[in-house]
């Protein structure tokens, strides 16, 4: 089924209004509504939007519709950014289809404007950062604020930038692009504030976030968002074998070699060579060494999801003093959360799935804090405490990238 939700010809202008409550019917709307408003080129094709200018698709997926709001889930990829983005937009109305309009509307102005800005090199704020001694050099490009309800009026997305530039700084690794989201709301007494670094949550940065709502007059409801898109100038990318989606897939695919030998190691002496052998498996020794250190971590964390944890790690090759950085500094510390997730998510180890995964929380140095913990306090002795950062010991011969 094809509807057009565009201009009508004299013929259809009196046949009937598909069901917008049917995720089919919403998404053709959805795509029929994104087509020629996204400052580029573009052309429909089945699900997607593809815009060749800037090598970029955009998804939409219909998360929830009904007769008076709508959320759309948009997955937005180009190869040059080195990782795919994702936003969720939603909208509210007297009925769907003002409902779709209004989530459309929201990605376009603000996410799509700031992706226009960086695509076309429009401006940008010029940064540089360091880390584990290599210079680096961003452009910022920063979206305009999508406001709903009693929000206050700002002249500049700045005031979000200017308050949190210093923290969101400290984030930048090696990253082609760095993606922020910034939302704030408040309804009556109650703050929802938010900020999320290539789409993981940063409490600090929410914090600063949840200050500057908490002094709105919002009346029944307000709120704000706004995106903040940090590219990196390619003579300073330093390279990373895992870019785009064939490195993803090279990814997964090392990720659950290194999980299945995890698994295998059945003995003491087997766990102990597992790193070495890992090196060899994988032919990545940076990866086989986090393989080894970080995915009991990364379960664990998952496991235990009422504590609090760090956004930093340390880490301390044998040898050599500690650096302390952020997980999102590191290129490999969130995709592999997300590609051990995923492959748990798709049953990749079979009936062995949530084995392996007990197995690695089970190894964890948070595994052992919790056990330790509830043996002196009780079942829910660590519910809702805060964990410092974990200190991974390597080989001398570690890199951090």
């Amino acid at each position: 089924m094809n509807w057009n939700f565009g201009k009508k010809s004299d013929g259809q202008r009196n046949a009937p209004e598909p069901d917008l409550t049917n995720p089919e019917n919403a998404l053709r709307y959805v795509l029929d509504s994104l087509h020629e408003g996204l400052q580029t080129p573009d052309r429909v094709e089945g699900n997607q939007v593809i815009c060749p200018g800037w090598q970029m698709t955009v998804t939409p997926v219909i998360e929830q519709v009904d007769e008076r709001g709508a959320v759309v889930d948009f997955y937005i990829s180009a190869p040059q950014w080195g990782k795919s983005l994702f936003e969720c937009s939603a909208g509210m109305g007297s009925d769907t289809k003002q409902a779709l309009t209004m989530a459309c509307s929201s990605f376009q102005f603000s996410f799509m404007d700031g992706i226009a800005q960086m695509e076309s090199g429009q401006g940008g704020e010029d940064l540089e950062t360091e880390f584990v001694g290599k210079t680096h050099r961003w452009k910022v490009y920063l979206s305009n604020i999508v406001g709903m309800g009693n929000c206050p009026q700002v002249d500049s997305p700045r005031i979000y930038w200017d308050a949190l530039k210093e923290e969101v700084v400290k984030r930048l690794g090696n990253q082609k692009l760095c993606f922020v989201k910034v939302y704030a709301s408040k309804s009556g007494g109650n703050i929802t504030a938010e900020c999320r670094v290539d789409d993981v949550k940063s409490e600090v940065l929410s914090s600063l976030v949840a200050d500057m709502v908490k002094d709105w007059d919002s009346g029944y409801f307000a709120s704000h968002k706004v995106f903040f898109f940090i590219r990196q100038e390619e003579e300073t990318v330093q390279p990373y074998p895992y870019l785009g989606q064939e490195g993803w897939e090279s990814l997964r695919e090392k990720v659950k070699t290194a999980a299945l030998m995890f698994h295998a190691s059945e003995d003491q002496e087997q766990y102990d060579s597992l790193p070495q052998r890992l090196k060899q498996a994988l032919g990545d020794d940076i990866l086989a060494a986090e393989c080894y250190s970080f995915l009991p971590e990364i379960c664990a964390e998952n496991a235990f999801n009422k504590i609090t944890y760090a956004e930093t790690v340390s880490i301390m090759p044998q040898g050599r003093e500690a650096v302390t950085c952020y997980k999102s500094q590191l290129s490999d510390y969130w995709p592999l959360h997300n590609a051990i997730f995923s492959l748990f998510e798709e049953g990749a180890f079979g009936e062995a799935t949530n084995e392996i995964y007990r197995e690695y929380v089970g190894t964890s140095a948070i595994y052992n804090v919790v056990c330790q913990a509830r043996e002196k306090g009780g079942e829910k002795a660590m519910d809702n405490g805060k964990l410092s950062a974990l200190l991974f010991n390597m080989d001398s011969d570690f890199e951090i990238r």
